[in-house]
């Protein structure tokens, strides 16, 4: 049996996607497979901001991959760096993984818009026991929000008393979502979070449904008469959470207690930080940095753990899924490059996008 297969591949970075940006076909013979190789079919596969990061250049550099199918192929870098596969095939020597298993990579750079993928069985973390939805992307926006609460603090107050809080900008994104989900649902922690200007009341609503105790627009965070006391009426503001480095951070940075800690893990708001230094000195504040990437690859088995721990979140229904903008891939003759160029332009505009398969 062999199965015909398509990859969106570039071989120099930049940022014209669609000159950039081509599809790559290629074949695999499952009589050539490896005793400790598995095939996987592409379920579902996200565009994230650091996808394209990637293929600009700069940022986590991309693999070059000569392998896609069973026959040698120029080397290439495949853009994409999460997903969820079907497990089709098992070589001989793989009892870790079965035909029907449902897996995602584990490490950054698998490049993962492509149709089918050879892998070993090292390469994958298991996701049975979720939807597809779900599994498509657990392993960026909700990874990151679970290593953020459990690698800067681990000693929230669980005592029912609600005195631990954070307070995040970038309130509207993905991971900010699961943020409020995991503080509020598993570690009692309140949020308050920030948005930008003109939410409508049915996003303020459903941020709040997720766990979000207050939402605040950044003209209100950002103005000289905002007092988080008012909101917190005390509590303790152990961290502030920095996902675009835009005008907000020096309001984050205010906003924490004593002790507390700013954590950036994003910039796509801008490139500077810029706070009141004499808060950091006489609170005591401490700046650090998050990148899931490194993280993963400083630590592939915390990732490992940190997927488990979400497979088990999503069955319990402690968290829930953020709502994306699904795309169909249609496979034949729909040539998957322009599908994905066209669905980057889109996601632009309005938010997550995954294409299904």
């Amino acid at each position: 049996m062999s199965v015909e297969g398509a990859a969106v591949t570039y071989t120099t970075p930049g940022s014209d996607f669609a000159r950039i940006l081509s599809e790559t076909k290629f074949a695999i013979d499952f009589a050539k497979i490896k005793s400790d190789q598995l095939v996987l079919k592409a379920l579902a596969t996200p565009i994230n901001p650091a996808d394209l990061g990637q293929i600009i250049g700069g940022y986590n550099d991309p693999k070059r991959i000569s392998d896609l199918g069973t026959s040698p192929n120029e080397p290439v870098s495949v853009g994409g760096n999460e997903g969820v596969y079907e497990v089709v095939h098992v070589g001989d020597a793989v009892q870790s993984f079965q035909v029907g298993d449902h897996v995602i990579p584990l490490l950054p750079s698998f490049g993962t818009w492509r149709s089918y993928a050879i892998a070993t069985a090292t390469d994958l973390v298991g996701v049975n026991g979720i939807s597809i939805e779900q599994a498509a992307t657990i392993s960026v926006n909700p990874a990151t929000a679970y290593q953020i609460l459990n690698q800067f603090v681990h000693d929230w107050n669980r005592d029912g008393s609600g005195k631990d809080w954070i307070v995040t900008n970038s309130g509207n994104s993905q991971v900010s979502k699961f943020v409020s989900q995991i503080a509020t649902r598993l570690y009692g922690v309140n949020v308050l979070s920030v948005v930008r200007d003109g939410k409508s009341a049915a996003e303020i609503d459903h941020l709040k449904q997720l766990g979000a105790k207050y939402v605040v627009s950044e003209s209100e965070f950002n103005s000289a008469e905002f007092d988080i006391a008012k909101y917190t009426a005390g509590g303790n503001v152990r961290l502030a959470l920095n996902g675009s480095s835009d005008s907000t951070v020096a309001a984050l940075v205010r906003s924490l207690s004593r002790d507390g800690t700013l954590v950036t893990y994003g910039v796509v708001g801008g490139t500077k930080i810029e706070y009141d230094a004499r808060l950091q000195l006489f609170k005591n504040l401490s700046t650090r940095s998050f990148w899931l990437t490194a993280n993963t690859y400083g630590n592939p088995e915390f990732k490992r753990e940190t997927v488990n721990k979400l497979v088990e979140l999503y069955q319990r229904g402690e968290i829930v899924d953020v709502p994306y903008t699904k795309v169909e891939y249609k496979g034949g003759e729909q040539d998957l490059a322009k599908l994905v160029v066209d669905t980057i332009a889109q996601s632009k505009k309005s938010g997550k996008h995954v294409i299904f398969y």
